[in-house]
């Protein structure tokens, strides 16, 4: 199983999102697949992002887990690719989080999303 390196920081910041044990860190490839995206992204740049959501409604494109020091983290499948050589998260000298593997920098800015499927519903 691959495992996601974090950082310190990363884990620090990303801990005050993970409120209770009902939350699943989702680190999501924006392609406009699943329910939580609306769009994808509409150029070259490859864009990830992490979402918090309830473990119990994970939409079932996030078929594939990884580990990492906050434990599980679910992916789409097809995604794994880009963080199958020695994923790692940092913060860069702007304090964004930075993915990047063996073969280089995947995206400079992954953002947090909390709870997404709440704004999907209340968009209904």
């Amino acid at each position: 199983m691959t495992t996601l390196q974090m950082s310190q920081d990363v884990q620090e910041r990303l801990k005050k999102h993970l409120l209770n044990d009902s939350d699943q860190l989702v680190l999501d490839f924006d392609d406009g697949v699943g329910a939580y995206s609306k769009v994808g992204v509409c150029s070259l740049d490859v864009s990830f992002r992490f979402l918090i959501v309830n473990k119990q409604g994970i939409d079932a494109v996030y078929d594939q887990t990884i580990a990492s020091p906050l434990g599980d983290v679910r992916i789409k499948g097809y995604a794994d690719n880009y963080v199958d050589e020695a994923p790692e998260l940092y913060l860069n000298k702007f304090g964004l989080i930075t993915l990047k593997t063996a073969a280089g920098i995947i995206d400079t800015n992954v953002e947090i999303l909390d709870h997404p499927e709440a704004m999907t519903e209340m968009a209904k």
